[in-house]
């Protein structure tokens, strides 16, 4: 009995030491450092893409931030616009325009690419917005201009989960008519994948479905870069005597 109760009375100070004991506060990582409009061109679309597709690196902008700055909520044309309008408190961008294959209307198929870098939490801040323009926006009708024989317009939004990549994505399904061919819809949908605090956006002009997510089919390349340390080569920018 002796024995037993000299156990017990060892065991509850050992709890009594252990409760006594400060927590050990967990090591708080440092805000991620937004990247330079530079830093991001170099993060772009690699100059050669599997299928024979390939990319340029645009003129750099010298302005900050998304090109949507001062425009309405709902000044929407397009799955793009509405990640721009999303992404207006960001502090650098940088664009490409990618191309390649065949359009079902015979031609070559184009898209584009820009990639917003934000400070602080702007990019889940920007992903929340999509989410809540795309209800919001949900039909966005725009008036014509007769005089140049434009016909009225409705676009749709909605905002889809996007693929498994990044920290978050979304899938904006836009689609647009025209008053004078109310049958023939065109779709311009967009992907939006958030590495941290930077956002990638792949956006087409409207076209046919199939088309769409041929070029959307890029984004999985377009994450690799952003994620890289050592990116691939950047397409040579228009007017620019140097490679990125």
């Amino acid at each position: 009995m002796a024995r037993f109760l000299t156990g017990v009375l060892v065991m509850a100070s050992a709890v009594a030491c252990t409760s006594n004991a400060q927590p050990v506060r967990a090591h708080q990582a440092k805000p991620l450092r937004p990247m330079s409009a530079a830093e991001l061109r170099t993060h772009l679309l690699p100059a050669v893409l599997p299928r024979g597709w390939t990319s340029e690196a645009d003129p750099a902008d010298p302005g900050a931030g998304s090109p949507a700055k001062g425009m309405p909520d709902c000044g929407v044309m397009d799955g793009g616009d509405m990640a721009d309008t999303a992404a207006k408190a960001a502090v650098a961008t940088a664009t490409a325009s990618f191309s390649g294959g065949h359009s079902s209307g015979g031609g070559v198929l184009a898209g584009g690419e820009t990639l917003y870098s934000f400070s602080g939490n702007g990019a889940a801040q920007a992903m929340h917005r999509i989410r809540r323009l795309a209800v919001e926006c949900a039909k966005v009708v725009t008036p014509g201009i007769p005089t140049l024989e434009v016909p009225d317009s409705t676009s749709r939004f909605t905002a889809a989960p996007g693929p498994h990549l990044g920290d978050d994505s979304i899938r904006i399904r836009a689609s647009v008519f025209y008053s004078d061919r109310p049958k023939d819809i065109r779709y311009d949908d967009a992907m939006v994948v958030r590495e941290g605090n930077t956002l990638i956006l792949l956006r087409c002009v409207p076209s046919t479905q199939t088309d769409v997510d041929t070029i959307l089919s890029f984004i999985p390349e377009a994450d690799a870069q952003v994620r890289s340390r050592h990116p691939a080569p950047v397409g040579e920018a228009l007017g620019s005597g140097s490679r990125l």
